[in-house]
């Protein structure tokens, strides 16, 4: 067997191994030393690839993939700072528990530190941000070395998917020639599948503090399906539920116990529960996080994997349960839901809320705080990504509730601003619906090549920009006390970008509506297009604080 035969079939088995531990995607980025695994790669038609020429998209552009499909995902790159530049999409995997297969190709040991180009230590790259990393050996010829390398295949796989799940790397070492054999048929051993832990607990401990006046947190990213669970919870323990843009609770059917003004709610006084049950990490909401941190209250905290995410310190329960584990041991329980005075208490202040919101919004132009308001009243049966900064926050603070078949998404792991127009698009991709992006100049400045993959696969993309000219969530922040020309250079970091041009360099088409009816009618044409809405940095605040004032005044006469 040649050379080249032998790093096939290696390969080929490998690849095997990766398909029968789930991987259906896989995004390529071209380079030299991982020509063999991107040829067969592309070639396999189980595997549904996208290229990507930037790493650092790529590595979003597939955690958007994997955000959607919630399967493992393949990157494949080339040896050297190719595979640094994965870094930034790891981190927000390992932080929101996506199953990334990051497959870096590299040289072999003879032209590692010797001053070889492109040469480098791959070698546990990314430290501790994936779940295991391992090295495979050099292609050797003959079954067992192909069965190992099939077993490597399918093994790293199943570990980025079992729970939590999270990224995980293989490095690659390739000898030239790296041209394979593609005549060289493709074989495997029978797949080898896991079968699942289904699990369900006995909480008849937690009987007696889920009979008493109690809170629903939920926090991190929430499909539809589970946030139809959490409501049907609430609703049979009478208790209200609230969760950031990010949960989909505001998005399914509506539900009165869910309050969807939360970040005004625990602004005023709020009435105190026996007992708090969260799922996941905590909202972006700040104020119920500052709320939580002055009342220690009994909590009982449900996550899968037990990754222990209490920022507060605050947890008396720690349940390792995913949220249909939990919801089908607390069906075992005959509980009786608490009285109605419990949950009427906190709808009058949602009520109270949502009138004052509207006071506030109806009659202003075009801004960014009415363009919330009317983005969630006109999308429909769509997905919505939204940035970090600014957009989440003001959606989380100015949307209503819509039972209009939108789904939420984000990348809330590490909150950063970088990669999210390649994550976009790799939702969309994967998607079979339209998508909407809300997201904030120096956001969407910070991944322009993303935009590239919206082009490149005519993706139905529809991009609403708020443009505040820079930094605008550092209006809302202490630093806004600065200084003017500290804040200017530092915080504000005006870019006075043209995004005409922007659109014009990726083929998207553009408008800037002046009038919100312009507006709304622009979000039902089709994509992909950039809707650029312009504001001041401070104009968001001033419409913020003046609500905020509002609500507070009136909750107090409320409870006088």
């Amino acid at each position: 067997m040649d050379n080249q035969q032998t790093l096939t079939k290696y390969l080929l088995a490998f690849i095997a191994g990766l398909k029968h531990g789930g991987v259906k995607q896989a995004v390529i980025s071209s380079g030299s030393r991982s020509t063999p695994l991107s040829v067969l790669v592309a070639r396999d038609p189980e595997i549904k690839h996208y290229i990507d020429i930037d790493e650092r998209s790529a590595g979003f552009f597939a955690l958007g993939l994997a955000k959607q499909s919630q399967q493992p995902v393949a990157l494949v790159c080339t040896s050297g700072s190719a595979a640094a530049n994965y870094f930034p999409a790891v981190c927000e995997a390992e932080a929101t528990n996506l199953p990334l297969i990051v497959l870096t190709t590299d040289r072999p040991a003879e032209l590692q530190a010797v001053g070889a180009p492109q040469a480098m230590d791959q070698v546990k790259l990314y430290g501790s941000h994936v779940k295991a990393a391992r090295e495979l050996a050099l292609p050797e010829a003959g079954p067992t070395m192909e069965a190992y390398s099939h077993w490597q295949g399918f093994t790293m796989v199943a570990q980025a998917s079992q729970l939590p799940k999270g990224p995980v790397q293989v490095n690659i070492p390739l000898r030239e020639p790296l041209l394979p054999d593609l005549t060289v048929p493709s074989s495997a051993p029978a797949p080898t599948k896991l079968i699942p832990n289904q699990r369900r607990a006995d909480l008849r401990p937690l009987a007696a503090l889920l009979g008493q006046n109690g809170l629903i947190i939920v926090g991190e990213e929430r499909t539809p399906a589970e946030a139809e669970q959490l409501l049907s919870l609430a609703e049979r323990l009478n208790w209200p539920i609230i969760g950031d843009p990010l949960t989909n609770l505001a998005t399914g059917r509506r539900s009165a116990n869910y309050l969807h003004q939360a970040d005004l709610i625990f602004q005023g006084t709020v009435p105190l529960p026996a007992v708090i049950l969260r799922f996941g990490r905590l909202p972006v909401t700040k104020s119920v996080a500052q709320w939580l941190g002055k009342h220690r209250l009994p909590t009982i905290l449900v996550e899968a994997g037990q990754q222990f995410k209490d920022q507060l310190h605050t947890s008396n329960y720690l349940l390792d349960m995913t949220v249909s584990e939990f919801i089908a041991s607390v069906e075992q329980l005959p509980l009786t839901p608490v009285s109605g005075d419990w949950l009427g208490k906190w709808q009058l202040r949602q009520r109270l809320a949502a009138s004052l919101l509207e006071e506030e919004i109806t009659g202003q132009g075009l801004n960014h705080s009415s363009a919330i308001t009317a983005l969630m009243a006109t999308l429909k049966n769509t997905d919505l990504f939204v940035a970090n900064s600014n957009a989440i926050r003001l959606l989380d603070r100015l949307a209503k509730a819509s039972n209009r078949g939108v789904r939420v998404y984000g990348n809330r792991g590490v909150n950063g601003i970088d990669g999210l127009n390649s994550t976009a698009a790799g939702i969309c991709a994967r998607s079979d619906r339209p998508l909407t992006m809300l997201i904030g100049d120096l956001a969407f400045f910070h991944d322009l090549t993303g935009l590239a993959m919206i082009y490149r696969y005519q993706l139905p993309v529809n991009i609403v920009l708020l443009n505040n000219n820079g930094g605008g969530i550092f209006s809302f922040l202490p630093q806004h006390q600065l200084p003017a020309a500290d804040f200017q250079l530092l915080f504000k970091t005006p870019q006075n970008l043209d995004f005409t041009a922007v659109a014009s360099l990726y083929h998207l088409d553009y408008c800037q509506p002046t009038t919100l009816e312009a507006f709304t009618t622009e979000l039902t044409k089709t994509a992909p297009r950039l809707i650029e809405v312009e504001d001041q940095q401070s104009g968001p605040v001033k419409v913020w604080q003046h609500l905020l004032a509002q609500y507070q005044q009136q909750e107090r006469e409320l409870n006088d």
